[in-house]
């Protein structure tokens, strides 16, 4: 048996005033057979006795019906004695009866002779921290319950990248078991079927990432599937740095619906502008043939007959651009030429077009880009004409081009002084087919395709186009594209 230090008595004034200090701590001693001797304050507000109702009483009453049947209090008594100190987590009883989660330490009692006359015990409640793991515990069993029974295909990664669990969606999608991957790292289960590298690192080098996109093909080479993955780290806390939520969302069909849809836009476009240039073909024969000889009413509809052949045929022509760049099919015949240039021809024939707008070139700069001249001719009159439709009531357009020679960039801008467009429309302006509802509240025609296909040039050259506006007083759209030297 080990010897042990002497403990100094609970009655001695100066240690029972440190210990009726400690109100979070409950300690007490016994003698040999676990008989209380003495209470301090924190036991009392512990377990509920005072020290007068303790005393005398064995330390069993503070322990569970079953672990007395069990034998623990004793069991604690022997490790102390063996070991020098018992140590224990487990439920205690209170004077009422309820349990509470404690942890304890118990240590041997010697007088000032070094004679064994009893144990002193530790008690801290840790109610607290017990239910805070147990709804940490049912939260996660909670989340993992939502993940398995999703009808999506979601899975959770240990930070080993681990299988933690999975929905069913996910492992029908990869043709997997559950009981033969759980637990195996993800990459290792998916095997070498498909190229999965991307993906391990788009995961290196991001905790959390959206819409990454995933070609799979199945076991039998047969299938090929469009993955958008994204990825979040989750569960954080003080023991570990978490885990990881992947979900997958196959866009196989709606990619093939949108190639679907392009195909016919495309085809479409291209069958109908043949018999379209015919129809004002005939048009304009029959204009020029009756024009003085025909009734009014025969010349007006001529008349409408050529502009809704025009409508026709530039839709056509937009539509064809459009399914173009969406497929990236577009030819783009780049040369080298001074912007400043193109610009002024573009202005020109503008001006012929609209009279009651003067376009004003406020500041230009003698740059060069290398680009389809007849594309970025097509930007510039699409932004031109748009300024001169969308400000009815206005005097002015103002025209800059601008260097940023840090960047290596060229910005052309276009500002007018019209109706505007609010913060929360600009952000669908340069979709297809996007009209703001001010603009159909005025009544103004279009097709809400110009923006789109001059963003999409824009792009296509290495640039970016956006606009400035506050939704009250015009706008000022604008391009950016790199310079050349």
């Amino acid at each position: 048996m080990s010897e042990f230090l002497p403990y100094p008595s609970l009655h001695d004034d100066f240690y029972k005033n440190i210990l009726e200090s400690l109100e979070d701590y409950g300690v007490f001693t016994t003698d040999r057979e676990g008989i209380v001797t003495s209470w301090n304050k924190g036991a009392e507000h512990v377990l509920g006795y005072t020290e007068e109702e303790i005393c005398g009483n064995s330390a069993e009453i503070i322990f569970t019906e079953e672990d007395c049947r069990n034998g623990i209090p004793q069991h604690e008594f022997t490790e102390a004695m063996e070991k020098g100190r018992g140590v224990d987590e487990r439920y205690h009883r209170r004077k009422d009866g309820s349990l509470f989660w404690a942890s304890g330490l118990i240590f041997p009692l010697n007088d000032s002779e070094g004679k064994h006359i009893g144990f002193t015990k530790i008690l801290r409640n840790l109610s607290n921290r017990k239910e805070a793991e147990a709804e940490l515990l049912e939260a996660r069993r909670y989340a993992q319950s939502i993940v398995e029974t999703s009808k999506e295909p979601i899975l959770i990664l240990n930070i080993d990248l681990s299988i933690n669990s999975a929905s069913k969606a996910f492992y029908k999608l990869f043709s997997l078991n559950k009981k033969e991957v759980e637990n195996k790292n993800l990459f290792e289960a998916l095997g070498q079927q498909w190229d999965h590298h991307p993906l391990q690192e788009q995961m290196q080098k991001y905790d959390s990432f959206e819409n990454f996109e995933l070609v799979y093909s199945s076991q039998s080479k047969t299938d090929e599937h469009i993955l958008l993955v994204s990825s979040r780290k989750v569960f954080r806390t003080f023991k570990s740095i978490g885990q990881i939520l992947l979900t997958f969302e196959d866009v196989t069909f709606e990619r093939k619906m949108e190639q679907a849809k392009e195909d016919f836009i495309g085809v479409a476009s291209h069958e109908l502008k043949t018999p379209i240039s015919v129809i004002k073909a005939y048009a304009q024969i029959l204009d020029m043939e009756l024009k003085d000889t025909a009734s009014e009413k025969v010349n007006k509809t001529l008349e409408r007959i050529l502009i809704q052949s025009d409508r026709l045929g530039k839709l056509t022509s937009l539509l064809l651009d459009a399914s173009a760049l969406k497929t990236g099919t577009i030819q783009l015949r780049k040369e080298p030429f001074v912007l400043l240039e193109l610009l002024l021809e573009i202005v020109n024939e503008t001006r012929q077009s609209s009279h009651q707008h003067e376009l004003i070139l406020e500041e230009v700069a003698d740059a060069r880009v290398l680009a389809d001249r007849f594309r970025i001719g097509q930007v510039l009159t699409n932004l031109l004409t748009n300024a001169v439709k969308y400000s009815p009531d206005a005097e002015s357009v103002l025209i800059n081009i601008r260097v940023n020679e840090e960047k290596r960039m060229v910005r052309t801008s276009v500002q007018d002084h019209g109706i505007g467009i609010s913060p929360e429309s600009q952000t669908d302006l340069f979709k297809r087919f996007s009209r703001t509802e001010n603009i159909t509240t005025a009544g103004i025609e279009g097709f809400g395709m110009g923006l789109y296909i001059s963003s999409e040039i824009i792009k296509a050259h290495g640039g970016q186009m956006g606009v400035i506006s506050t939704g009250n007083d015009g706008s000022t759209f604008y391009f950016d594209l790199p310079l050349v030297s």
